[in-house]
């Protein structure tokens, strides 16, 4: 049987995905080498290690492919453009807590076309492509069915330019849901969202490579999502939910967030 485009491209994410987290999880004893520190964040030597380790799996199979990173980008005239998140939830990853992920993803255009998110680990692979089903570990996901926003369960992220408008959605949603979750790893909590095991996602400081794998994988697996340009090249807020959440916490968002 003939293999799909979708689906060679799709082998590509998850062997980039599983060499550079295989990578990070192998220098564990080397996650606290930092490379730049800001108030709220960290840079490691190990996400610009990580990120060429993906690059060059990615560049062995279509070395005219052009790259956007986190860690720095590549352009060139193709069609098809490869997004790499080297680890999302760097500063998990820093103190040895488990909810970090490596996530690659190709897009042509604003189209993504197939993704990955590995978790090292946890073993947890979470793929899907633009015409096949989200998979983790090779089996089946789909979406929770919670139709109440009392009965759900959410998670969200707080970046360093949280300002009232996070803070009064935080309140509002906590008083809302029956439970807020932060865990620091945007990817993976897309991911739960797309597995049934979160109901929804928001988060107003993201971008692009953060989300550009797992929200293909939660869109696969019946999940809805909408992303609202920032005024920042890539910068996004982001929201994920199942399909019965989404118009009800997409007014509340779009409440506290009027721009």
């Amino acid at each position: 049987m003939k293999t799909s485009p979708n689906k060679q491209l799709l082998d590509v994410c998850i062997e980039a995905a599983r060499a550079a987290g295989c990578y990070a999880l192998d220098n564990y004893h080397r996650r606290e080498d930092v490379a730049q520190s800001f108030d709220h964040d960290v840079k490691l030597v190990m996400d610009s290690e990580c990120q060429r380790i993906a690059e060059a799996v990615i560049y062995k199979h279509f070395p005219d492919h052009a790259i956007l990173g986190e860690e720095g980008s590549i352009a060139k005239e193709h069609a098809l453009e490869w997004i790499i998140d080297p680890i999302d939830g760097t500063v998990n990853y820093t103190r040895g807590f488990p909810y970090w992920c490596c996530s690659i993803a190709v897009r042509c255009g604003s189209e993504i076309l197939a993704g990955c998110v590995f978790v090292p680990v946890l073993n947890e692979c979470y793929t899907a492509t633009l015409d096949g089903p989200a998979l983790c570990n090779g089996e089946p996901i789909c979406a929770s069915d919670v139709t109440a926003l009392g009965k759900a369960a959410f998670f969200t992220g707080m970046t360093k330019d949280i300002d009232g408008r996070a803070i009064s959605f935080f309140s509002e949603a906590a008083h809302t849901m029956h439970k807020i979750r932060i865990l620091g790893s945007a990817a993976i909590d897309v991911c739960h969202v797309a597995c049934g095991r979160s109901d929804g996602y928001f988060e107003p400081g993201l971008y692009l490579w953060d989300i550009a794998a797992a929200s293909l994988i939660a869109e696969r697996s019946g999940a809805l999502c909408t992303a609202y340009p920032r005024n920042e090249e890539n910068g996004m807020r982001f929201l994920c939910t199942n399909r019965h959440l989404h118009s009800a916490v997409r007014t509340l968002v779009e409440k506290h967030f009027k721009d």
